[in-house]
């Protein structure tokens, strides 16, 4: 008997998907709300679920209790990899050309919005991945 599943690799790109996106969520709103400022007891909850998250993430990362990918999955997720860049290239191209007119000469960036968008990248792509494996041929 094992104290962990074994999951499909959907099962673990959901699971992975819930919890970045709940990184994304608690980044975000510690990024407009300090959170030495909530009580003890949110704080500790707070903690909590992060904790969770973070074995989630880790367990769906790294387990060897996650089917292997076939091949239809290796291609979704080098479709997904892609797509990923051809946003992010995108975004690159909007800041050259227009970053001028918006006052975006210098672009700083801090530890807090790193981990936010680090979050909000491995989200996009689990989440691409799931729509590649539901939608995609």
């Amino acid at each position: 008997m094992t104290l962990f599943p074994k999951l499909t690799l959907t099962q673990a790109k959901l699971s992975s998907t819930i919890a970045w996106a709940i990184v994304v969520l608690f980044q975000t709103i510690a990024l407009h709300f300090p959170v030495r400022g909530l009580p003890f007891a949110v704080r500790i909850g707070i903690t909590a679920l992060l904790i969770a998250t973070i074995f989630v993430i880790v367990y769906t990362t790294v387990s060897s209790r996650i089917e292997r990918p076939d091949e239809r999955a290796a291609y979704n997720n080098y479709r997904a990899n892609s797509a990923l860049f051809e946003l992010v290239f995108f975004l690159f191209a909007l800041y050259v050309l227009f970053g001028g007119k918006w006052g975006w000469d210098v672009l700083s960036v801090s530890r807090s919005q790193i981990i936010l968008l680090f979050a909000a990248i491995n989200c996009l792509h689990d989440g691409v991945f799931l729509l590649y494996e539901r939608f995609g041929k």
